[in-house]
């Protein structure tokens, strides 16, 4: 079994700024190896302007700055790269790791899906994020894992890919390290209680 780092997701922002007490005293807490930027829908300059006000307080740190689903911009910013959600359907994988090149990092959330997680390795991502989310409704082979911690094993086992986990409680973490996660993403709750949640240092 390896460490897992810590890589911590922002709630969705409606307002960067006002965020930036938590994020401070967040990543003071427990500093993580990145930080994944989530932005409510906004004209392009607004957005611009929360990420600016956030970026130098993660890049000084030697945090990796992720954006979610918005590969332009983050190329455009200096991001260090884009984490595509269940939910992108702007253009695929395969697209948006041609239009980054090697340039940035790229993430896909993948659910608890692992035929979703071998595809997004094969199209180009350079880690694969399973969750419990968007697990409903998704079709499983009779091999497939029957939990979260159960395909966290199986992937970090079989394949080469990092893989990152989101945890909704802290209780959760324990099990996904065990299990071999490279990266453990605390819930959004972290934000608000970031002493609830065990060190991975």
């Amino acid at each position: 079994m390896t460490a897992s780092d810590l890589y911590l997701a922002t709630p969705i922002l409606q307002d960067g700024e006002a965020f930036l007490p938590d994020l401070v005293r967040g990543l003071a807490a427990q500093p993580p190896a990145a930080l994944l930027l989530r932005l409510a829908d906004a004209p392009e300059s607004r957005l611009i302007t929360q990420i600016q006000k956030i970026q130098p307080l993660v890049q000084a740190q030697d945090i990796a700055l992720m954006l979610e689903d918005r590969p332009a911009l983050a190329l455009k910013t200096g991001c260090d790269g884009v984490h595509l959600s269940t939910g992108f359907a702007a253009s695929s994988v395969r697209d948006v790791r041609k239009s980054i090149g090697d340039a940035l990092q790229l993430g896909v959330a993948v659910g608890a899906s692992r035929d979703a997680a071998m595809r997004a390795g094969e199209d180009g991502a350079d880690y694969v994020c399973f969750s419990a989310e968007g697990a409903e409704g998704t079709a499983q082979d009779e091999d497939e894992p029957e939990d979260l911690t159960a395909l966290v094993r199986w992937w970090c086992l079989m394949m080469e890919l990092p893989a990152v986990v989101l945890a909704p409680e802290p209780n959760d973490v324990a099990g996904f390290v065990q299990a071999g996660a490279d990266f453990i993403m605390p819930a959004a709750t972290f934000w608000a209680h970031p002493q609830d949640w065990p060190s991975l240092a």
